[in-house]
This record gives C-alpha cells, structure tokens and sequence, in this order.
C-alpha cells in the first residue's frame, strides 16, 4: 500500500486540510509484539488512526491505537498477552480499512500479535473494536491470484468455524452461512479475474459478515491447527488454516452429533449433506488453486510438534470450541492428519 501510492492519496487530503500525517507505520507479516509497542511510541499525540492493510495490519493497529491511550505509557504489548493484564478501556479511534477479503478484523474486539519466541498470541477487549470501517473493493483489486484465494479461504474457515462451533450461538451461525453462501460463490471469481470489482466487492462483504460470525462464536480446530502451524515455520496463516480444515474436516464431521452441527453449513457451501462437506470444500479449494500439500517450510514439521503447539494456552479455547471433543491422543491423531499432507493419507481417526 506504501508502494503503490495508496497510503499516500489517503494521507492527501487529510494534510490538505491542516491535519499533521504521522507515518505511515509498515508491517511486513504477522505483527510482532516489538513492531506494535514502536507504533505506539509513533503514535504519540496523534488524535485517531488510519488502518489501511490485511488483517496483520489491522491487527498491529488496533493493538497500537489501544495501548497509545493507556494511562501506563511504560505498558508493551506482551504485557497484555492472553488477558495477563486488562487493556484500556478506550483506544484512539480507529479507521479501519481492509485491503484482503480474509480475516474480518475489522469488525473483531480480538487482535493477534507474535511473541519474541515465535508463538501467537491473542488479544481481547472491546476497545480493539474500530470506530469505523470502510469496505472498498478498489482497495483490493492490486491482491495476487494466490493471496486472494489464501486470505479468502481464511474468511471461509472463520464462516465454517464459527456456524459449527460447539459454542455456536443463533447470531454467530447466522452471520456465518450467510457469509458462506457469499464467499464460495464470489472466491472462485475473484481468483479467476482479480479486476472483477463486483467479485472484490462481495468478497469484502463476506469475509466481514465471516468476522461478525467469530465475533459471536469465535472459531475452532482448523484454527487451532493454522496458528500452530504459523508458530513453528513461515506458513501464511489463511493457506494454512484451509489445509488444515481440508485434512480435519472428514474427522469432524464423523459423529452424528457433530454433523448435526455441520448441517446448516454444510447447505450453506453447496453440499447437501455433512457428510458431502469434505469433498465440497476440498472442491473449492482446488477451484482457487490450492493444492492439498503443505507448503515446502511445513514440510518437515512431526505430528508431535504441531500436536504440542496445538495445546498451548492460546490454542487450547479454539480446542474446546471443536464440534467433536478432542484429548491428547485425539489431537495427536488429528495433527497426523494435518502433516501427512501431500505425502500417503494418514488413516481417518475413528
């Protein structure tokens, strides 16, 4: 967006107008905790913030705009890791304006920002939600065939996710076959021709209905796996969180009482039944060009490294949202299944 000139023609009109610019701040990847406490400190005496990026953008800046209006100005982010310690009731209000169709985070009160050792961390309060949004398809028409598909499967899982979740509510499931409907419709176009502004348009609008569905339900396993995976080894998080349903998602909707939670998604996405919901996700995965492999920096993760990751503290809420209970021996067995992608299919756990 620095590149291309569009941070600056937002930046126009504001100095234009008498208002001091300051920035612009660049986050290149998954936001770190040290890349969030710099902006903070840059933010310093700045009335309202300008978000404008994918979800780690949107992320780093509501964290930022949140701890730049704390009382305690020696505060850092890692601080406020997994609720250790409260964050401010208010933050600086915050424009937010998405640039991928993916994340949802800006309708979110959640951020999420990388530790110094690697791992994810979460984030939560109703202060990270921003002021304002503005979806705008032209935002989006510079993304890449292979990003829009990444970051557009990713607001697909959060739709899928949070309509099955164990702790589904009526609104979250909702919010989340609607945005289902939209997105495996839309994502196809989308990839196929990044100009369709119609296709970028609806996109937008589905991977926000998607955020308002893990606003309401938050997501489960296939996310569980995604951050894992993203804390040991340089995967984008939505190519991961799709490979990660794709290799789950026949164990999870296994059981009757699990695929009764799957139904309305299932009808949702084009399938007509739980049981048909694999092949029609994995059906729109290869529709976008996504192969059912991991990428070549996974590849030589052990089951028993991801399992592990999978079990942490920041993973371990989207492990008990799961539609179908998981134990240590489940989820050894279920990250199997994750890294035997592209190699011989592990066996289904029963």
């Amino acid at each position: 967006m620095i590149t291309l000139g569009t941070a600056a023609r937002i930046a126009e009109p504001l100095t234009r107008a008498g208002h001091p610019v300051l920035g612009p701040f660049a986050v290149n990847g998954e936001p770190k905790c040290a890349e969030v406490d710099a902006m903070v400190a840059g933010f310093a005496g700045a009335a309202g913030v300008i978000a404008l990026g994918g979800g780690a953008a949107l992320d780093a800046a509501k964290l930022a705009a949140c701890l730049a209006a704390a009382s305690e100005p020696e505060t850092q982010a890692l601080d406020h890791a997994l609720a250790a310690r409260p964050l401010p009731a208010a933050a600086l209000p915050l424009i937010a304006l998405p640039t991928t169709a993916g994340t949802g985070s800006e309708v979110t009160r959640t951020a999420v920002a990388t530790g110094p050792d690697g791992a994810k961390l979460w984030y939560w309060a109703d202060a990270l939600l921003p002021a304002r949004v503005v979806l705008d398809p032209e935002l989006t028409l510079s993304l890449p065939a292979h990003i829009t598909a990444w970051t557009g499967m990713d607001a697909v899982a959060h739709a899928l996710e949070a309509a099955s979740s164990a702790r589904a509510t009526p609104p979250g499931i909702a919010f989340g076959t609607a945005a289902l409907t939209i997105l495996a419709e839309a994502l196809p176009r989308a990839v196929a021709d990044g100009s369709d502004i119609a296709a970028r348009g609806d996109m937008l609008w589905g991977a926000c209905l998607a955020g308002r569905a893990i606003e309401e339900s938050g997501t489960h396993l296939g996310h569980a796996i995604s951050h894992a995976l993203g804390s040991l080894a340089p995967v984008h998080h939505g190519h991961a969180t799709a490979l990660a349903l794709e290799a789950t998602l026949p164990w999870l909707v296994g059981t009757d009482a699990a695929a009764t939670r799957f139904a309305p998604v299932a009808r949702a996405i084009g399938a007509e039944t739980p049981a048909a919901l694999p092949a029609r996700f994995s059906a729109l995965m290869r529709s976008v060009g996504i192969s059912a492999a991991l990428p070549e920096a996974a590849r030589a993760l052990s089951s028993s490294a991801v399992a592990e990751a999978m079990q942490t503290a920041a993973n371990a809420p989207m492990l008990s949202a799961a539609p179908r209970p998981l134990d240590a021996a489940t989820v050894a067995e279920v990250a199997a299944l994750v890294t035997g992608l592209g190699a011989a299919s592990p066996a289904v756990p029963a």
